[in-house]
Protein backbone atom coordinates (compact mmCIF):
# COMPACT_ATOMS: atom_id res chain seq x y z
CA UNK A 1 0.00 0.00 0.00
CA UNK A 2 1.28 3.96 -0.96
CA UNK A 3 2.14 5.68 2.36
CA UNK A 4 0.37 8.59 2.55
CA UNK A 5 1.78 12.13 2.03
CA UNK A 6 2.53 14.23 4.88
CA UNK A 7 2.98 17.97 5.58
CA UNK A 8 6.62 18.47 7.36
CA UNK A 9 6.92 21.79 9.04
CA UNK A 10 11.01 22.73 9.43
CA UNK A 11 10.68 25.17 12.31
CA UNK A 12 14.76 26.03 12.56
CA UNK A 13 13.12 29.53 14.74
CA UNK A 14 9.79 28.65 16.88
CA UNK A 15 8.87 30.95 19.58
CA UNK A 16 6.44 31.01 23.01
CA UNK A 17 4.15 33.17 21.39
CA UNK A 18 2.04 35.39 23.73
CA UNK A 19 -0.97 37.60 22.60
CA UNK A 20 -1.61 40.40 25.13
CA UNK A 21 -5.02 41.68 24.93
CA UNK A 22 -5.45 45.37 26.82
CA UNK A 23 -8.02 48.20 26.46
CA UNK A 24 -5.44 50.70 25.71
CA UNK A 25 -1.49 50.44 25.69
CA UNK A 26 -0.05 53.13 27.95
CA UNK A 27 3.67 53.82 27.16
CA UNK A 28 5.83 54.15 30.08
CA UNK A 29 3.09 53.01 32.54
CA UNK A 30 1.21 49.78 33.92
CA UNK A 31 -0.99 48.12 31.73
CA UNK A 32 -2.85 44.97 33.01
CA UNK A 33 -3.78 42.51 30.00
CA UNK A 34 -7.71 41.36 29.87
CA UNK A 35 -6.85 38.26 28.05
CA UNK A 36 -3.62 36.81 28.25
CA UNK A 37 -3.01 33.83 24.81
CA UNK A 38 0.05 31.32 24.63
CA UNK A 39 0.29 29.38 21.13
CA UNK A 40 3.77 27.21 20.23
CA UNK A 41 4.54 29.83 17.83
CA UNK A 42 7.01 31.31 14.99
CA UNK A 43 5.90 30.91 11.34
CA UNK A 44 7.01 27.02 10.54
CA UNK A 45 4.63 26.47 13.90
CA UNK A 46 2.08 27.92 12.75
CA UNK A 47 1.90 27.20 9.25
CA UNK A 48 1.62 23.03 10.33
CA UNK A 49 -0.94 23.65 13.79
CA UNK A 50 -3.43 25.54 10.93
CA UNK A 51 -2.95 22.46 8.48
CA UNK A 52 -3.40 20.05 11.39
CA UNK A 53 -6.74 21.79 12.15
CA UNK A 54 -8.06 21.70 8.91
CA UNK A 55 -7.29 17.78 8.74
CA UNK A 56 -3.80 17.30 6.96
CA UNK A 57 -1.39 14.83 7.77
CA UNK A 58 1.39 16.97 9.78
CA UNK A 59 5.07 15.97 11.10
CA UNK A 60 6.81 19.23 13.01
CA UNK A 61 10.71 18.99 13.33
CA UNK A 62 11.33 21.98 15.87
CA UNK A 63 14.58 23.19 17.69
CA UNK A 64 13.69 24.02 21.18
CA UNK A 65 15.57 24.65 24.25
CA UNK A 66 15.40 25.20 28.25
CA UNK A 67 12.39 26.19 29.88
CA UNK A 68 10.48 27.90 27.41
CA UNK A 69 11.18 25.23 24.74
CA UNK A 70 9.59 22.59 27.12
CA UNK A 71 6.52 24.91 27.51
CA UNK A 72 6.31 24.78 23.28
CA UNK A 73 6.62 21.69 22.97
CA UNK A 74 3.66 21.32 25.66
CA UNK A 75 1.27 23.48 23.83
CA UNK A 76 2.35 21.42 20.43
CA UNK A 77 1.29 18.48 22.19
CA UNK A 78 -1.77 19.63 23.41
CA UNK A 79 -2.51 20.85 19.72
CA UNK A 80 -2.29 17.51 18.65
CA UNK A 81 0.68 18.09 16.27
CA UNK A 82 3.12 15.25 16.12
CA UNK A 83 6.85 16.72 16.27
CA UNK A 84 10.74 15.77 16.38
CA UNK A 85 12.00 18.00 18.97
CA UNK A 86 15.53 18.59 18.65
CA UNK A 87 16.90 19.98 22.06
CA UNK A 88 19.23 23.09 22.03
CA UNK A 89 21.42 24.59 24.99
CA UNK A 90 19.80 28.14 24.25
CA UNK A 91 16.78 29.37 25.35
CA UNK A 92 13.72 29.61 23.26
CA UNK A 93 12.96 32.99 22.28
CA UNK A 94 9.75 34.46 23.24
CA UNK A 95 7.42 36.99 20.99
CA UNK A 96 4.57 38.90 22.16
CA UNK A 97 1.89 40.89 20.12
CA UNK A 98 -0.26 43.89 22.49
CA UNK A 99 -3.76 44.21 20.67
CA UNK A 100 -6.10 47.05 21.97
CA UNK A 101 -9.83 47.11 21.51
CA UNK A 102 -11.77 48.74 19.55
CA UNK A 103 -11.71 48.47 15.69
CA UNK A 104 -7.72 48.43 15.69
CA UNK A 105 -6.94 45.53 12.44
CA UNK A 106 -2.73 45.74 13.49
CA UNK A 107 -0.98 44.64 16.65
CA UNK A 108 1.99 45.88 18.11
CA UNK A 109 4.21 43.07 18.44
CA UNK A 110 7.74 42.70 20.39
CA UNK A 111 9.52 39.71 18.37
CA UNK A 112 13.23 37.96 19.83
CA UNK A 113 15.83 36.94 18.02
CA UNK A 114 15.55 33.44 16.69
CA UNK A 115 17.64 30.94 19.19
CA UNK A 116 21.05 29.96 17.69
CA UNK A 117 22.09 26.78 16.97
CA UNK A 118 25.50 24.78 17.53
CA UNK A 119 27.09 22.61 15.01
CA UNK A 120 25.66 19.41 16.07
CA UNK A 121 22.54 20.90 16.32
CA UNK A 122 21.95 21.63 12.95
CA UNK A 123 23.32 18.14 11.90
CA UNK A 124 20.47 17.26 14.40
CA UNK A 125 17.70 18.87 12.87
CA UNK A 126 18.77 18.46 9.30
CA UNK A 127 18.78 14.25 9.98
CA UNK A 128 15.73 14.73 11.48
CA UNK A 129 14.44 16.59 8.22
CA UNK A 130 15.38 13.81 5.97
CA UNK A 131 13.82 11.05 8.35
CA UNK A 132 10.79 12.88 8.54
CA UNK A 133 10.09 14.29 4.97
CA UNK A 134 11.33 10.36 3.96
CA UNK A 135 10.20 9.34 0.62
CA UNK A 136 6.89 9.77 0.11
CA UNK A 137 6.64 12.94 -1.82
CA UNK A 138 6.01 15.53 1.46
CA UNK A 139 5.48 18.86 0.94
CA UNK A 140 8.31 20.41 3.44
CA UNK A 141 7.41 23.98 4.79
CA UNK A 142 10.16 25.99 5.62
CA UNK A 143 9.06 29.50 6.81
CA UNK A 144 10.92 32.62 8.83
CA UNK A 145 14.10 33.97 9.48
CA UNK A 146 17.16 31.32 9.86
CA UNK A 147 18.70 31.30 13.32
CA UNK A 148 22.65 32.45 13.83
CA UNK A 149 24.78 29.16 13.96
CA UNK A 150 22.90 27.78 10.44
CA UNK A 151 24.07 28.62 6.91
CA UNK A 152 21.50 29.76 4.19
CA UNK A 153 23.98 28.08 1.96
CA UNK A 154 23.28 24.92 4.64
CA UNK A 155 19.60 25.26 4.51
CA UNK A 156 19.15 25.57 0.81
CA UNK A 157 21.26 22.51 0.42
CA UNK A 158 18.92 20.57 3.10
CA UNK A 159 16.42 21.72 0.80
CA UNK A 160 17.62 20.78 -2.45
CA UNK A 161 18.31 16.96 -0.68
CA UNK A 162 14.89 16.59 0.21
CA UNK A 163 13.78 17.55 -3.39
CA UNK A 164 16.05 14.77 -4.74
CA UNK A 165 14.55 12.53 -2.69
CA UNK A 166 10.61 13.44 -3.94
CA UNK A 167 9.62 16.23 -1.27
CA UNK A 168 8.07 19.06 -2.35
CA UNK A 169 9.28 22.32 -0.43
CA UNK A 170 7.69 25.31 -0.29
CA UNK A 171 9.50 28.48 1.32
CA UNK A 172 7.76 31.55 3.12
CA UNK A 173 11.19 33.97 4.37
CA UNK A 174 13.17 36.94 3.75
CA UNK A 175 16.25 38.62 2.96
CA UNK A 176 19.45 36.47 2.57
CA UNK A 177 17.62 33.16 3.45
CA UNK A 178 15.15 33.24 0.87
CA UNK A 179 17.77 34.65 -1.76
CA UNK A 180 19.59 31.10 -0.87
CA UNK A 181 16.35 29.02 -0.90
CA UNK A 182 14.19 30.12 -3.39
CA UNK A 183 15.98 28.14 -6.41
CA UNK A 184 15.17 25.11 -3.94
CA UNK A 185 11.98 25.96 -4.23
CA UNK A 186 8.56 24.58 -5.67
CA UNK A 187 6.38 26.87 -4.20
CA UNK A 188 7.29 30.86 -3.10
CA UNK A 189 4.71 32.27 -0.78
CA UNK A 190 6.00 35.92 0.26
CA UNK A 191 4.36 39.13 0.52
CA UNK A 192 5.26 41.91 -1.69
CA UNK A 193 7.92 44.28 -0.12
CA UNK A 194 9.76 40.56 -0.04
CA UNK A 195 9.02 39.69 -3.55
CA UNK A 196 10.53 42.80 -4.21
CA UNK A 197 13.69 42.44 -2.07
CA UNK A 198 14.41 39.33 -3.64
CA UNK A 199 13.89 39.99 -7.38
CA UNK A 200 15.48 43.55 -6.57
CA UNK A 201 12.84 45.68 -8.63
CA UNK A 202 9.59 47.13 -7.39
CA UNK A 203 6.21 45.95 -8.99
CA UNK A 204 3.00 47.78 -9.35
CA UNK A 205 1.10 44.96 -7.97
CA UNK A 206 1.32 41.79 -6.41
CA UNK A 207 0.48 39.81 -9.85
CA UNK A 208 3.31 41.27 -11.28
CA UNK A 209 5.51 40.19 -8.32
CA UNK A 210 4.14 36.68 -9.11
CA UNK A 211 4.37 36.42 -12.69
CA UNK A 212 8.37 37.77 -11.71
CA UNK A 213 9.11 35.08 -9.09
CA UNK A 214 7.47 32.15 -11.78
CA UNK A 215 9.78 33.41 -14.41
CA UNK A 216 12.79 33.90 -12.70
CA UNK A 217 12.48 30.80 -10.50
CA UNK A 218 10.34 28.40 -12.46
CA UNK A 219 8.36 27.19 -9.57
CA UNK A 220 4.66 27.98 -8.38
CA UNK A 221 4.41 31.73 -6.66
CA UNK A 222 2.31 33.49 -3.96
CA UNK A 223 2.45 37.03 -3.22
CA UNK A 224 0.22 38.71 -0.65
CA UNK A 225 -0.27 42.15 -0.17
CA UNK A 226 -1.96 42.59 3.09
CA UNK A 227 -5.64 44.12 3.20
CA UNK A 228 -5.01 44.46 -0.94
CA UNK A 229 -5.44 40.74 -1.53
CA UNK A 230 -2.60 39.14 -3.50
CA UNK A 231 -1.94 36.91 -6.78
CA UNK A 232 -0.38 33.28 -7.58
CA UNK A 233 0.82 31.84 -10.05
CA UNK A 234 0.52 27.47 -10.05
CA UNK A 235 1.37 25.44 -13.68
CA UNK A 236 1.68 29.27 -15.65
CA UNK A 237 -1.84 30.16 -14.65
CA UNK A 238 -2.30 32.67 -12.95
CA UNK A 239 -4.73 33.58 -10.18
CA UNK A 240 -6.37 36.67 -8.13
CA UNK A 241 -6.48 36.26 -4.30
CA UNK A 242 -9.00 38.63 -3.12
CA UNK A 243 -9.03 41.34 -0.73
CA UNK A 244 -10.19 39.93 2.53
CA UNK A 245 -13.93 39.97 3.57
CA UNK A 246 -13.39 41.58 6.54
CA UNK A 247 -10.55 42.07 8.72
CA UNK A 248 -10.09 40.88 11.99
CA UNK A 249 -8.71 42.05 15.25
CA UNK A 250 -5.78 39.26 15.55
CA UNK A 251 -3.92 39.83 12.37
CA UNK A 252 -0.21 38.28 13.78
CA UNK A 253 -0.16 34.77 11.38
CA UNK A 254 -2.19 35.46 9.30
CA UNK A 255 0.05 34.91 6.65
CA UNK A 256 1.20 31.79 8.23
CA UNK A 257 -2.64 30.26 8.40
CA UNK A 258 -2.69 31.25 4.54
CA UNK A 259 0.23 28.77 4.10
CA UNK A 260 -0.94 26.16 6.17
CA UNK A 261 -4.41 26.33 4.22
CA UNK A 262 -2.81 26.27 1.14
CA UNK A 263 -0.33 23.28 1.35
CA UNK A 264 -3.78 21.45 3.06
CA UNK A 265 -5.60 22.31 -0.33
CA UNK A 266 -2.61 21.47 -2.38
CA UNK A 267 -1.64 18.31 -0.58
CA UNK A 268 -5.12 16.35 -1.18
CA UNK A 269 -5.16 17.37 -4.50
CA UNK A 270 -7.40 20.53 -4.68
CA UNK A 271 -7.63 22.50 -7.80
CA UNK A 272 -4.98 25.65 -7.45
CA UNK A 273 -8.13 27.93 -7.19
CA UNK A 274 -9.95 25.86 -4.27
CA UNK A 275 -6.11 26.01 -2.20
CA UNK A 276 -6.14 29.55 -2.76
CA UNK A 277 -9.64 29.59 -1.09
CA UNK A 278 -8.85 27.68 1.56
CA UNK A 279 -5.25 29.27 2.32
CA UNK A 280 -7.38 33.22 1.95
CA UNK A 281 -10.26 31.42 4.47
CA UNK A 282 -7.72 30.33 7.09
CA UNK A 283 -6.24 33.80 6.61
CA UNK A 284 -9.54 35.58 7.75
CA UNK A 285 -10.22 33.06 10.14
CA UNK A 286 -6.93 33.33 12.41
CA UNK A 287 -7.45 37.35 12.30
CA UNK A 288 -10.66 36.35 14.26
CA UNK A 289 -9.25 34.93 17.43
CA UNK A 290 -6.49 35.66 19.61
CA UNK A 291 -3.33 33.04 18.92
CA UNK A 292 -1.18 33.08 15.94
CA UNK A 293 -1.92 30.23 13.74
CA UNK A 294 -5.76 29.73 15.73
CA UNK A 295 -8.07 29.13 13.69
CA UNK A 296 -11.93 30.83 14.48
CA UNK A 297 -14.69 27.68 14.62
Amino acid sequence: MERPTVIVALALSPSLDVTYEVDELRRGEITRPTTVTRVAGGKALNVVRVAHALGAPVQAVAALGGHSGAWVAELLAADGVPADIITLAAETRVSSAIVETGDATSSTDLYEPATPLRAAEWTAFSGAAVTAAGDRGAWVAISGSLPAGVGADDVAGLLHALRDSGARVAVDSSGGGLRAMAPAADLIKVNRSEAEALLGEIHPDAASAARSLHERYGCDAVVTDGVRGGAAVFDSHEYEVPRPGALGRYPAGSGDAFLGGLLTGLDRGDAASDALDLARDAAERNARVAGQGILEP
